[in-house]
C-alpha cells in the first residue's frame, strides 16, 4: 500500500552498520545477524524526526554466498518502493540492469544480493510514525543450494515493553491493604508507532516467596478487555477480586505484559512487581473545619452563608475567594461558624442559609490543607502509614440519617451497614462528594457525619462528626439587657480585674439599672474555646452570644498599650449592629493607636460608619511632643471629661487612683481625643486639660512647650475641650466611644451618664 506521507530510503552496504543493539543470534552460527537499532534524528527547526533502522549480519561461510531478505512491518504492509515475490522476498536489480525500468517490471531482477545490511528511514508526522520494520527474515544461497530461514526475533521489545505502577506509585517491595488499583502501561520511548500501543494487557497474580522469590503458586493469567479501562485493574472487595492477606515469608507478584495493536504479545518480557497484602487497614476521614480529628488537625475549609451570617471582609490568608452573594450594593462572603462561649460551633440562621463543607481524607492535601498541593497518599488510621489505596466513595448522614442530597437522592444511593445504619453514598470523584453543601437547616443542633471508603472498599472505622447549632435570630425589638465584653488582659496595676468586674456591673458604672448585665471575657474565650484557624486570627466572641443583648459595653481599660482588639472583632460586630445593636466602647490611647490603625490596615469601616470617625490615621489622636507621646510619665494632661451639654455632668477623674502611676502625676496621659469627626455624630464630652491649682503637683503653666507632665498655656490650648467623646444615633443604632477608659474615672460620674444613655436607649 501507498503511504506518500512517509518517506524511506534503502541503502545497502558493503560493510555492517555499527552496532547499536545486539540482536540474539550466536555468533558461532553460519550466518548471524550483527544489528537490529533504531536511531531517532530530530529534523532542524521542526517538532519532526526521523527515526533511521539499521540492519546488518555476517556470515562464517566458506564460498561467496549470496543473501535474501523479508521483512514485517508493525502495520503489516511494505513501504512504498520495495517489490517483493510471492512470498514476500525482495527482489534487486541485477548488476548491469536498467534501473530506469521500475523494479517490479524489470526482467533483470532477483532476490539474491551479495549486500550484508540495509537502512530504512522513516519520517514522523505529527510526531508518530506509521510503522516501523518489526522483524527480518534472511536466507543464503551457497552451491546453488538455498538455506533454512534465519529470524532477527521480534523488534518491538526494542521501544514498547510493559510498565506496573498503581493509582499512587510503585508498591514494589512495599505493604498494601487488600483494595488497589493497578495501572498497566505500555513502556514507552520517545519512538511513538501506532501499531505497537497496547490492544490490551495479560495479567496475573502469583505467590512467591519472600525470602528467594521463587514461585510458590502460579496465579490464572486474565485479560484486560474485561476492565473499563484497558490499563486499569482494580481490586475490591465489591468487585470479587480483593487481594488476599499473605502468608508469613510469603509476597503476591503481579505479572503483566502487553499485546500489541499489530498483534505481538510480549509474553517472553513481562513486566513484575511485588509486594506484601496485610488485613487491617481503614482511612481516616476529615472534615476540612479547623478542628482535630482522630489526631490529625487539619485547615478550615467549610463556610456558612446566609441573611445573618457572613462577612464583607475577605481576610489575606484566604487562598480561594468564598461564596458570596451581594446584598444592596454590598458583598457579603461566606464565613465559617462561630464558637459560642459554651464551645459550641454556631450560625444565626435564615432561610437562605448554605453551609458550604469541604471533606476528604488524611493525606489528601500537604499537612491536611485543600490550599496546598494535592497528595493524594491514604493514610491509614492508626498507624499513619500509607498503604498505596485510593478513595472510591464518601458517605454522608445529617442527624442520624442518611444525607439528603439533590444529586445523589438518598433512596438510590443509600447503602446500610451490617448493624442497620443507612448512610447517602457518593462516589469521591463527585463533586458533591468532596464539597456537600447543606440547605433548609431547621433552628438548633445538627450533627453531619463523613467517613471515606478506600478501594477495598473499607470505610473509616471511626466517622468524623461535625457537630454545629443553627439560632434563630434576635429581631432588634427582642433585644435586651446589657452585654459586658472584657478586652483588658490581665495586668494588676494597670486594670485591677476584680476592681473592674465591680465597675462594669450593677453595683458601680449600672447601679440603679434592674434589667440583665452578662459579662464575657476575651482573654478568658481565647483560652479556652477559641480556635485560630476558623477567623484568621480575629474574631473571638461570637455572633449568637451578642445578638440577644440591646447594648454591648466594650472596655480595654489599659490605656497606654496597643491592646484593644475592637478592630479584630469586626465581623461580629457589623452582624450586631446590622441587626439593630447599640455599643459603648471604652478605651484609650489604644483607641488610635491601635484600633484606628487596624482598621485603616484591613480596610474595616466600622469606626467610620458607626461611630462617625472618618478612616484616616489623623482622625484619632492623642497628644504629642516632637518625639514624645503620651504615657503615664510625659504629657499627662488629662483630669476630666467636660460636658457638652448633652448629659449633666463632666465625668472626674478618680483621685487617688487605683493606678499609683497616676496618683504620682496626679492626671492621665494615654488618652484619644477625635478630628474631622463627621457631622452625623455628637460630641459628648471635650479634653478636660488639666490648668494650675494651687496645693497639688501643678500650680503655675510651664513656661514653655515640652514633654513633662505640666502643660504650658500654649499646650492646654491645644488640647482643650478636644473632642473625646462621642455619640452617633441612626434610626438602627445608637453608637458612644470615649478615648478615656471609664475605670479610671469618678465612678459615681460615670453611673449618672450610664443611666442617661440606657434611658435613651429605652432601657
Amino acid at each position: 500500500m501507498k503511504h506518500s506521507i512517509y518517506a524511506f530510503i534503502v541503502i545497502f552496504l558493503l560493510i555492517s552498520c555499527t552496532q547499536k543493539i545486539p540482536t540474539a543470534n550466536d555468533n558461532t552460527s553460519e550466518v548471524f545477524f550483527t544489528d537490529f537499532s533504531g536511531e531517532k534524528i530530530k529534523l532542524e527547526n521542526s517538532s519532526e524526526y526521523q527515526y533511521v533502522q539499521t540492519i546488518s549480519w555476517e556470515e562464517n561461510l566458506d564460498g561467496d554466498p549470496l543473501f535474501a531478505y523479508r521483512f514485517t512491518t508493525t502495520n503489516n504492509e511494505i513501504p512504498e518502493g520495495f517489490c517483493t515475490d510471492e512470498n514476500g522476498w525482495i527482489y534487486h536489480y541485477l548488476p548491469g540492469a536498467d534501473e530506469s525500468i521500475p523494479l517490479c517490471a524489470s526482467y533483470e531482477k532477483s532476490i539474491w544480493t551479495d549486500k550484508k545490511s540495509l537502512e530504512i528511514t522513516f519520517e514522523s508526522v505529527n510526531g508518530e510514525l506509521a510503522y516501523i520494520i518489526s522483524e527480518v527474515e534472511l536466507k543464503y544461497l551457497l552451491d546453488n543450494e538455498a538455506s533454512d530461514v534465519i529470524s532477527t526475533g521480534f523488534f518491538n521489545f526494542r521501544i514498547i515493553g510493559t510498565r506496573l505502577t498503581t493509582m499512587n506509585g510503585s508498591v514494589a517491595g512495599r505493604t498494601i491493604g487488600r483494595g488497589i488499583t493497578f495501572t498497566i502501561n505500555e513502556k514507552l520511548t520517545d519512538i511513538f508507532v501506532e501499531g505497537l500501543y497496547a490492544d490490551h494487557f495479560m495479567y496475573r497474580l502469583n505467590i512467591i516467596s519472600e525470602a528467594d522469590s521463587s514461585l510458590v503458586q502460579a496465579g490464572e493469567w486474565m485479560n484486560t478487555l474485561d476492565c473499563e479501562d484497558i490499563r486499569k485493574v482494580e481490586m475490591n472487595s465489591e468487585l470479587g477480586n480483593a487481594l488476599e492477606p499473605n502468608e508469613d515469608g510469603e509476597l503476591t507478584e503481579l505479572e503483566a505484559y502487553i499485546v500489541t495493536r499489530s498483534g505481538f504479545e510480549d509474553i517472553d518480557n513481562p513486566a513484575k512487581m511485588n509486594f506484601k497484602v496485610q488485613d487491617g487497614f481503614y482511612p481516616n476521614t476529615l472534615i476540612y473545619n479547623g478542628i482535630l480529628q482522630s489526631n490529625h488537625q487539619c485547615t478550615n475549609n467549610s463556610f456558612a452563608l446566609g441573611e445573618y451570617h457572613f462577612v464583607t471582609y475577605l481576610d489575606e490568608a484566604l487562598s480561594a475567594e468564598p461564596q458570596h452573594t451581594y446584598v444592596n450594593d454590598m458583598i457579603h462572603y461566606a464565613t465559617a461558624p462561630w464558637i459560642d462561649k459554651n464551645g459550641n460551633y454556631v450560625m444565626i440562621g435564615s432561610d437562605d442559609l448554605e453551609f458550604f463543607l469541604n471533606c476528604g481524607y488524611s493525606g489528601e492535601y500537604v499537612v491536611n490543607n485543600p490550599a496546598n498541593n494535592y497528595y493524594g497518599i491514604v493514610i491509614d488510621e492508626l498507624t499513619g502509614v500509607n498503604y498505596y489505596s485510593s478513595i472510591n466513595y464518601i458517605d454522608y448522614r445529617l442527624d442520624n440519617e442518611p444525607w439528603d442530597c439533590e444529586e445523589f437522592p438518598a433512596g438510590e444511593y443509600t447503602i446500610t451497614d451490617d448493624d442497620g445504619t443507612e448512610w447517602l453514598r457518593i462516589p469521591y470523584e463527585s463533586e458533591a462528594a468532596r464539597h456537600p453543601v447543606l440547605r433548609g437547616l431547621s433552628y438548633g443542633e445538627h450533627t453531619f457525619t463523613a467517613r471515606v471508603v478506600d478501594s477495598q472498599i473499607e470505610p473509616d472505622a471511626t466517622p468524623s462528626n461535625y457537630t454545629f447549632n443553627v439560632v434563630a435570630p434576635v429581631p432588634k425589638e427582642e433585644k435586651e439587657g446589657i452585654l459586658i465584653l472584657c478586652d483588658t488582659p490581665f495586668n494588676q496595676l494597670m486594670a485591677p480585674e476584680e476592681l473592674l468586674d465591680s465597675l462594669y456591673s450593677i453595683d458601680g458604672f449600672f447601679a440603679g439599672y434592674n434589667g440583665v448585665i452578662d459579662k464575657l471575657s476575651r482573654r478568658e474565650l481565647r483560652e479556652t474555646v477559641w480556635n485560630s484557624a476558623l477567623h484568621f486570627s480575629k474574631d473571638v466572641f461570637s455572633a449568637t452570644d451578642l445578638q440577644n443583648y440591646k447594648l454591648i459595653v466594650y472596655y480595654s481599660d489599659i490605656p497606654h498599650e496597643a491592646n484593644c482588639n475592637f478592630a479584630s472583632e469586626y465581623d461580629v460586630m457589623n452582624l450586631y449592629l446590622q441587626q439593630g445593636g447599640n455599643i459603648i466602647l471604652s478605651g484609650g490611647k489604644n483607641i488610635a493607636i491601635k484600633v484606628q490603625i487596624d482598621c485603616i490596615n484591613y480596610g474595616f469601616p466600622i469606626l467610620e460608619n458607626y461611630f462617625g470617625i472618618p478612616l484616616d490615621i489623623n482622625s484619632i489622636q492623642y497628644p504629642t511632643f516632637e518625639d514624645y507621646q503620651a504615657t503615664f510619665f510625659d504629657l499627662a494632661f488629662f483630669d476630666n471629661a467636660i460636658s457638652n451639654n448633652v448629659y449633666a455632668d463632666d465625668i472626674n477623674l478618680l483621685l487617688p487612683s487605683f493606678n499609683f502611676l497616676v496618683n504620682n502625676v496626679e492626671a492621665l496621659g494615654p488618652v484619644s481625643y477625635f478630628n474631622n469627626i463627621d457631622p452625623s455624630c455628637e460630641v459628648l464630652y471635650g479634653f478636660g486639660c488639666r490648668v494650675p491649682e494651687v496645693g497639688t503637683l501643678f500650680e503655675e503653666w510651664d513656661d514653655v512647650d515640652d514633654e513633662d507632665v505640666f502643660p504650658s498655656l500654649n499646650q492646654f490650648n491645644m488640647y482643650n475641650n478636644k473632642p473625646i467623646a462621642l455619640r452617633k444615633i441612626t434610626e438602627n443604632n445608637s453608637c458612644y466611644i470615649f478615648g478615656f477608659p471609664l475605670s479610671y474615672m469618678e465612678v459615681e460620674d460615670v453611673n449618672n451618664m450610664m443611666l442617661q444613655i440606657l434611658n435613651e436607649l429605652g432601657m
